[in-house]
C-alpha cells in the first residue's frame, strides 16, 4: 500500500512538473541588448543584454528567425557590436535556443513631463501629453543628452520636460535607452505640475514676417 501510494505522488509530481514546464515554454523570454560575440561554428552567441544588465550565451535554434527592418535576413546580423532583440527558450536542459533575432529593434518613443524620479531603482514617472502615466526604470546603459550634449542621470529634474526612447518586452517590464532634457520639443500645457515654465511650448519660434 505504501509502495503504490509512493508511485503515485511519484506520477502526480513528474504530471505537475511537466505542465508547469510545458507553460513555461509557451511564450519566449524577450530581451535587447548588443552583441558581443559570434561562434559561427558552434551557432552560439554572446549578448550584453540592456535590463536587466546581464551576459547570456544563446544558441542559434534550428528553425530560428533572423529579421531586418521587419524583412527575412540571415545569421550575418550577428556581428559584434549590433544591437538586437532576441526572442528565446530557457530550459534547464537544452540551455538558451534562441528563435528569432530582429537586428537594429527601433524603440518607442514618447514625451512628457517627469513628475517623479527615483535614482536608487533608476525609476521614472512621466506626465504624457494625453495626461496618462508612465513608469519605467532606465538601463544602466541608457544614454542622457541634455540640449544636445551627453549628460547623466545626475540632471534629471522633476517637472521637466524630457523625451524618453524605449523598449516595451512582451510579459517584462518597459525600459528607458535614451532620455533627452532640454531639447526643442515640448511639453503639454494643461498636464498637472508645479513648475508652469516646464509647461511652455518649447519648439523653434517662427520669424516674423
Amino acid at each position: 500500500m505504501f509502495r503504490l501510494t509512493t508511485v503515485f505522488v511519484i506520477a502526480a509530481s513528474m504530471m505537475f512538473v511537466s505542465r508547469v514546464a510545458s507553460r513555461g515554454r509557451s511564450f519566449p523570454i524577450e530581451i535587447t541588448g548588443t552583441i558581443i560575440s559570434f561562434n559561427r561554428p558552434n551557432q552560439m552567441f554572446t549578448i550584453q543584454v540592456d535590463e536587466p544588465a546581464r551576459v547570456l550565451t544563446i544558441a542559434v535554434g534550428r528553425d530560428c528567425k533572423f529579421k531586418r527592418h521587419g524583412a527575412p535576413a540571415g545569421e550575418e546580423i550577428l556581428t559584434s557590436g549590433a544591437r538586437a532583440r532576441v526572442r528565446y527558450f530557457a530550459t534547464i536542459f537544452t540551455g538558451n535556443i534562441a528563435v528569432e533575432i530582429e537586428s537594429s529593434p527601433v524603440p518607442e518613443v514618447k514625451t512628457g513631463v517627469l513628475e517623479k524620479v527615483d535614482r536608487a531603482s533608476r525609476k521614472l514617472t512621466i506626465r504624457l501629453m494625453d495626461h496618462s502615466g508612465l513608469v519605467m526604470r532606465w538601463a544602466v546603459n541608457a544614454h542622457f543628452v541634455r540640449r544636445g550634449r551627453k549628460s547623466s542621470s545626475a540632471n534629471l529634474r522633476e517637472n521637466a520636460p524630457v523625451r524618453v526612447s524605449y523598449y516595451s518586452p512582451a510579459f517584462g517590464a518597459k525600459y528607458a535607452v535614451r532620455i533627452e532634457l532640454g531639447q526643442e520639443f515640448y511639453a503639454p500645457s494643461n498636464c498637472r505640475t508645479s513648475n508652469s515654465a516646464a509647461m511652455k511650448i518649447l519648439l523653434p519660434q517662427t520669424p516674423a514676417r
